[in-house]
């Protein structure tokens, strides 16, 4: 189930653009600990945010978009892995599935130093809650403006991030 204030969210947000709709951003392992079963790619209900990357191997445990409108026998599953596991966080977004996996899959790595880089675990919302805390510039927040909204648990709190910050 789309928590009651994703949905408000999303309403507000049609009043002041012409259309959006919700996206859940999942954590694949999260997902498959809670329900026993793997997301697999389907058109236009699931993406892996690891197809056509080096890891593509992983793509069963890493993060999955999932449109909650084509994808409705995911969606009780989604409600409570929220509740149980940091594994959900919900975009409000203009874009399609795929455009919006293309817009997320820039920022899975981040560089490190000596020239390195390392998985950044944005799909986790423990991960996002303090990712928001520390980046404060224009080029940090980079990330968050890929999705027009953010919301997701975090310590049974609901927090609601844009790419001003959280609100």
């Amino acid at each position: 189930m789309i928590p009651a204030s994703v949905n408000e969210q999303l309403r507000q947000y049609g009043e002041r653009h012409y259309s959006g709709h919700v996206l859940a951003l999942v954590d694949g392992l999260q997902y498959q600990q809670h329900t026993g079963q793997q997301l697999t790619p389907e058109d236009d209900m699931t993406v892996s945010l690891f197809a056509g990357t080096k890891d593509m191997a992983l793509a069963h445990a890493g993060p999955w978009l999932v449109d909650p409108k084509t994808a409705r026998e995911h969606l009780a599953d989604l409600g409570e892995l929220e509740q149980a596991r940091p594994g959900v966080i919900w975009l409000i977004t203009s874009e399609s599935l795929e455009r919006q996996a293309a817009k997320l899959r820039p920022h899975l790595d981040t560089g490190i130093p000596k020239g390195r880089s390392a998985l950044l675990r944005f799909w986790d919302p423990r991960v996002l809650h303090a990712l928001n805390a520390v980046c404060h510039g224009k080029s940090e927040r980079e990330l968050f403006r890929a999705a027009d909204a953010w919301q997701y648990l975090n310590e049974r709190q609901r927090f609601i991030i844009n790419d001003n910050g959280i609100y």
